[in-house]
């Protein structure tokens, strides 16, 4: 059980905290800024801490001090952005004594960012003042929901259900009439996507009765968290009990958005009515409602009552297919939801589907591996559906294409383990010297990952591949910990010392996390060394979790700032005239095209919210970096992903940026940079296709497409990026 500080703790590390009545606010009276100190030159120097990581307490003291409203609320986001854990005591000061409501709003975002539970209780009180302004109630709120997720596993439950009570205590009504675009609206969309992010049962019956509501904002927040809440047992049982209201829903909702929502909290009943309502939406105009009722259709309970339409549908997505110009079938638009249909078929176990999927498994290539969806769906169909007909002569992907082997795999590794062709063939190419990196990373997930492979798993971490190391630790760590593991680990992790890409280091890094041994310690103790800051920051983080008890608080500062130290801060080559540039540059929103094979997007970038970002989008756009890479990665009513020269998802340029969580939401055409971890962003990213609050404040929102999103919805896996220009 975690132990929580709260205010009473933060009144005796700051005195003044206990001046303040929760009614009043007393004047700051920390030193401001010099008059040489302009805003600008803040700002600049703002952004160069947090491109370093750098925790420089006296000196983010001045800027939460300056008389600059402006300077203050940027220091604050500097704060959690920075994200070290201690930063909650100069923010809870903000929250409470600045005079700016807009500060003390960011100060309540940053808090959210640490992910430190001690600020919980102060967050939950200033969340119910109601004389306190809505936005800062409403972000709040937000820093609720990413404490209590990212600290699922050790918050007593007493908290966690306090803190969800707060949330659902400041929702409005069904009733009320909540106007459009204003900041009751926006209160109640954090309020709704904490509870998601939450993820408690007993929020699901206020969930329902928001359906209700006037405000499509709200609805689409209330069945966005009500979908995602839907695979808890207790919340089933809710959602089965208030199945006719939301079948009513579902039926009678205008909004494209909600109607996607609500079509995966019906998928969730299973029930013969709610499959039923389903079928109904698969013959929709609207491509987005059609995907989400066929992915909701695979939870059905009675598949023979879904599966004739579905496979009716798919016999004319291929019939349509047939039609479509050689040239352009590699990404036909419609192969989307053609590929969801394969895959929902497979998860209902539709026998009939298996001549149908085998048309498309060849598709357009003519040779096995085309769609990773069609070997999945076959394989959960039963190892001779996945193998074919002929023992002897297993269907197999060709050599010559690592993506197909990939594919293949894919369906490899759904099979169940212990199927003797599955293992047969895994041994067969793990066996092939030649065989792509990529297609081995891929064909390292069919791989059991049981204690009697735990030497295989040992010496796959001598493998030259990068991503085949980190496979190989990860795999390790799911196993009960070895001397002979732990020896492999601790010398992969010298090995790659070197390494350019810091993927390996960081899985052995995370493999030795739950290792109690002092070599382990001393691996960790050695990582805090390693040129890469990532690595270094890692290691400190799992060393903290290993500190021996501090007598007291300032002990236990004492011990942290002696671990920050350790980890040192992220060094760049860059000096201080380049983040001024940044900070100066007068075009704060460039648009930048990017021509694709399906035609043109236009993005709108947020340079003033993530300037490090922007400019490194356009920095390897300018260098051409992107010409000629593929989407690599499209998942329908979710994302369309490019900017992995590697091809696989796994690549970068080489380096890693930091993130810039800001306050911009994921919309429908909102641009993020993908991730592997906080920080790792580098150039792969990714557009929206609906809005997507769980990515809200956990990505960097880095721009908007303005124009083109025509196109976004045509693009398919494999398109490519022709060229991105600044427009």
């Amino acid at each position: 059980m975690m132990k929580r500080r709260h205010f009473l703790l933060a009144c005796c590390l700051f005195p003044g905290l206990r001046q303040a009545a929760w009614g009043q606010r007393r004047p700051t009276t920390v030193p401001t800024l010099g008059r040489a100190n302009s805003a600008q030159r803040a700002f600049a120097r703002l952004l160069q801490l947090e491109d370093q990581r750098y925790y420089h307490e006296e000196e983010l003291l001045d800027f939460l001090g300056s008389a600059n409203a402006r300077v203050r609320r940027r220091a604050c986001l500097a704060l959690g952005r920075i994200g070290d854990p201690q930063a909650y005591r100069l923010l809870l000061e903000r929250l409470y004594d600045d005079g700016n409501a807009r500060v003390r709003a960011m100060a309540a975002f940053a808090l959210g960012e640490l992910e430190t539970t001690e600020p919980l209780e102060d967050l939950r009180r200033t969340l119910l003042r109601e004389v306190e302004d809505l936005p800062v109630r409403a972000r709040c709120a937000e820093a609720l929901g990413k404490i209590v997720a990212a600290n699922a596993k050790t918050l007593d439950a007493d908290t966690a259900q306090s803190m969800l009570a707060a949330v659902l205590a400041s929702l409005p009504k069904p009733t009320d009439d909540v106007p459009a675009n204003g900041e009751r609206e926006a209160l109640a969309a954090l309020c709704l996507t904490a509870a998601m992010r939450m993820r408690q049962a007993a929020s699901a019956p206020t969930l329902i009765k928001l359906l209700a509501s006037p405000n499509a904002s709200i609805r689409f927040h209330a069945a966005n968290a009500l979908a995602r809440l839907s695979d808890l047992p207790e919340a089933g049982r809710t959602l089965a009990g208030a199945q006719e209201k939301l079948l009513t829903h579902f039926r009678e909702e205008g909004e494209v958005v909600i109607r996607v929502a609500l079509a995966r909290a019906l998928g969730a009943l299973g029930s013969a009515e709610a499959t039923d309502s389903l079928l109904q939406g698969l013959v929709s105009d609207v491509a987005a409602i059609r995907i989400a009722v066929i992915r909701a259709l695979a939870n059905a309970r009675s598949p023979e009552q879904a599966a004739p339409a579905l496979l009716a549908r798919l016999k004319d997505n291929l019939g349509r297919y047939a039609e479509v110009p050689a040239a352009e079938r590699p990404t036909w638009a419609g192969l989307l939801e053609t590929l969801t249909l394969a895959e929902t078929l497979g998860r209902l176990k539709v026998l009939a589907a298996q001549p149908l999927l085998e048309t498309l498994r060849t598709l357009p290539t003519g040779r096995v591996g085309a769609n990773p969806e069609v070997e999945v769906a076959l394989a959960r169909l039963g190892a001779d559906a996945f193998f074919g007909a002929d023992l002897e002569k297993p269907a197999l992907p060709p050599t010559d294409d690592w993506r197909a082997q990939a594919s293949y795999f894919a369906g490899l590794a759904a099979l169940p383990p212990d199927d003797a062709r599955r293992g047969q063939v895994v041994e067969r190419f793990l066996a092939q010297a030649d065989l792509d990196p990529r297609a081995r990373t891929a064909l390292l997930a069919a791989v059991p990952k049981t204690p009697e492979r735990a030497t295989f798993w040992a010496a796959e971490l001598r493998y030259p591949d990068v991503m085949a190391r980190a496979a190989a630790a990860t795999a390790l760590a799911a196993l009960p910990v070895t001397d002979a593991g732990r020896a492999a680990l601790i010398a992969a992790l010298q090995a790659a010392r070197d390494d350019a890409q810091n993927d390996a280091k960081l899985a052995i890094v995370n493999a030795l996390a739950d290792d109690p041994s002092a070599e382990a310690q001393a691996a960790l103790e050695a990582a805090l060394r390693d040129a890469d800051w990532l690595v270094r920051k890692q290691a400190g983080d799992l060393l903290r979790r290993r500190l021996p008890p501090a007598p007291d608080a300032d002990g236990r500062l004492a011990q942290l700032a002696e671990l920050r130290r350790r980890v040192g801060i992220c060094r760049v080559n860059r000096v201080e005239a380049f983040y001024s540039r940044l900070v100066r540059q007068p075009a704060r929103h460039p648009r930048a095209i990017v021509t694709t094979t399906k035609g043109d997007l236009t993005l709108e970038l947020f340079s003033e919210d993530a300037p490090l970002t922007v400019e490194n989008f356009l920095a390897l756009a300018e260098r051409g970096f992107f010409d000629g890479l593929t989407f690599h990665r499209v998942v329908p009513n979710f994302v369309a992903q490019g900017g992995d020269p590697r091809g696989d998802g796994d690549g970068g340029p080489g380096y890693q940026i930091r993130c810039e969580i800001n306050e911009r939401p994921f919309l429908r055409g909102s641009v993020g940079m993908a991730l592997s971890g906080k920080d790792t962003g580098g150039s792969q990213w990714f557009i929206c296709h609906l809005p997507q609050p769980h990515l809200d404040g956990g990505y960097t929102c880095f721009g908007q497409a303005i124009e083109g999103l025509d196109v976004l919805d045509r693009l398919a896996r494999q398109d490519l990026i022709l060229e991105i220009r600044l427009a």
